[in-house]
């Protein structure tokens, strides 16, 4: 078991099993736990809770923190411990407790949680939907679930930072107050109808999305599946206001994107998947991935599922992937001038961000992290409709079925450039970073244009027209630059569901140019690195650790 790191380190647990050494020769009950499920829903110990106490949320500000409770009135209502205009004006004058983790658990670490992921320059038309948290949260009592599991994921990307990754009780205790008052919520007419409470479902499962980063929990998607069945309480026409439909949006891609990962069917219906609401590009790319997401089912299932024979099965597939391959198409066309990367030549790039990984020569930048990955995220898609096309074009060779012999060239020019691209937006993400580096440390990153920022139109948690500067990149790229790589990574990483005999599982590779996949495998480890993860853990949801273990070398 393992515990924020503190200046009085006799009192944590050494981690040795059943239970510390600490506590043996204190001749008490050790807390430590044996497996994932006590670690979550155990009672934590008093000796445990009082020295990972988190600060009385009545408390306005770090010196205030030093106070006795007695000092506090027992009538006082809850106040925040921080506002955002005060975190704007403390950012600005430069505190360490905005810049990184903070002793004081709980202040410091939703100072640093909104500081450097939420409260960023945004582009409008981007939605993720965590930057559009902080006004349902500072409106939300300090007591509500929406509140608790904000707390919870603020204390537990802080710990991502530690040198020593910590699972402490204060983010735990957060975390299963926030489930305890979702539940409640749900058993409300009213409640289970709000904002608030899909926000707090939301949360929990960008919780849940971080263990299975750091400590291998097996996410069932219990948090994703209870926000597709909020969104089928309440029904679209019940998300009216811009930031209730931008939580539509955003649950409902988490939901489509598990799907794609574990390969099952998406649990939404034809209202829940109407296109009227996906005027976001990041929306509209949810609704391709919804369609690559069936036709892996249904190559996953075979023909005698679907009644076919086996020819018309394997032409029937390659037939769906190429329709999405060209709908891709026309999405990326259909961007605006914003969304347009920019090639910055070698020339122009600071020297260490060369020597720390630039493929050849090639070096994209975007208005913002989100872009980025948003462009990636479709790259990820493209491949795997192509490796579809790919695979059941070996199938009908086998079978001895002509096949169009336009597919070869059309798979190898797309997958290629997919590929340049992909290494190309690598440098944007990591600058010139290989070793862990906390988001207020000075870096070198690509330079975004001027103009291109100019055209982005900027805005803060609020939609208040803000600008962007180099060094609100460099924070945000420090902060989650990495993870925008790795999870279309997985994408472009994942085994096919299919059970194809004649095809090698990698039908794409031998597309690429010589080393290629190699260089974004060292890419993969290098941001592994930078973010202190676990080389042995294996991000993905729980039916696809294993294949994933088994199939980590499959790439393209």
């Amino acid at each position: 078991m393992s515990f924020l790191p503190s200046a009085a380190s006799e009192g944590e647990c050494d981690e040795a099993k059943p239970q510390c050494g600490n506590c043996v020769k204190r001749k008490q009950q050790c807390p430590g736990y044996r497996d994932l499920l006590d670690a979550y829903f155990k009672d934590e110990t008093s000796t445990i809770s009082s020295s990972s106490r988190i600060p009385n949320r009545r408390r306005s500000s770090p010196d205030s923190a030093q106070e006795s409770p007695s000092q506090v009135p027992e009538t006082a209502e809850p106040l925040r411990p921080w506002s955002p205009l005060l975190a704007l004006r403390k950012y600005e004058e430069g505190p360490a407790i905005l810049l990184q983790p903070s002793r004081d658990v709980e202040y410091g670490s939703l100072c640093f949680f909104v500081s450097n992921y939420i409260n960023t320059p945004r582009d409008p038309t981007t939605n993720i939907f965590v930057e559009h948290i902080l006004p349902l949260y500072l409106s939300a009592p300090a007591s509500s679930a929406l509140s608790q599991a904000v707390t919870a994921v603020a204390i537990h990307v802080a710990q991502m930072w530690m040198p020593r990754f910590a699972d402490s009780s204060a983010s735990r205790e957060a975390y299963l107050n926030a489930v305890s008052l979702v539940k409640t919520a749900l058993q409300d007419s009213v409640e289970s109808r709000t904002d608030d409470t899909l926000a707090a479902v939301y949360m929990l499962d960008f919780y849940d999305s971080l263990n299975r980063r750091f400590i291998d929990f097996v996410d069932t998607g219990t948090h994703q599946q209870g926000g597709v069945a909020l969104l089928r309480h309440r029904g679209p026409s019940n998300f009216n206001t811009p930031l209730s439909q931008r939580l539509f949006l955003a649950l409902r891609g988490r939901h489509i994107n598990y799907c794609l990962e574990v390969g099952c069917r998406v649990q939404l219906d034809a209202e829940l998947l109407d296109e009227r609401p996906a005027i976001l590009p990041s929306a509209k790319l949810d609704l391709l991935k919804a369609e690559l997401t069936a036709v892996n089912i249904l190559a996953r299932d075979g023909p005698e599922m679907a009644g076919m024979s086996l020819v018309e099965f394997h032409q029937t597939v390659i037939s769906r992937a190429l329709s999405i391959g060209r709908k891709l198409d026309a999405w990326t066309k259909s961007l605006p001038e914003s969304w347009r990367p920019v090639a910055v030549p070698a020339s122009e790039l600071h020297p260490s961000i060369q020597a720390a990984g630039l493929y050849n020569n090639m070096c994209d930048v975007y208005s913002s992290l989100a872009i980025s990955h948003t462009h990636n995220t479709a790259r990820s898609v493209h491949v795997g409709a192509l490796r579809l096309i790919a695979l059941c074009s070996n199938e009908l060779e086998c079978l001895g079925v002509d096949v169009d012999p336009e597919l070869g060239a059309y798979i190898e020019k797309q997958i290629q450039e997919i590929a340049d691209r992909f290494c190309a937006s690598v440098p944007f993400h990591l600058g010139n970073r290989t070793t862990l580096t906390l988001p207020h440390e000075p870096m070198e990153y690509p330079h975004i244009p001027v103009e291109l920022r100019k055209m982005a139109g900027y805005v803060d948690s609020f939609g208040t027209p803000v600008e962007m500067t180099m060094g609100d990149h460099a924070r945000a790229a420090a902060a989650i630059g990495g993870l925008f790589l790795l999870t279309p990574l997985r994408g472009l990483m994942q085994a096919p569901y299919a059970r194809f005999t004649a095809s090698s599982p990698r039908p794409l590779l031998k597309k690429l140019r010589k080393g290629q996949a190699e260089w974004i495998q060292g890419q993969r480890q290098r941001v592994r690195k930078i973010y202190l993860w676990p080389s042995s853990m294996v991000s993905g949801p729980s039916t696809v650790v294993r294949a994933y273990k088994a199939e980590r070398r499959i790439l393209f």
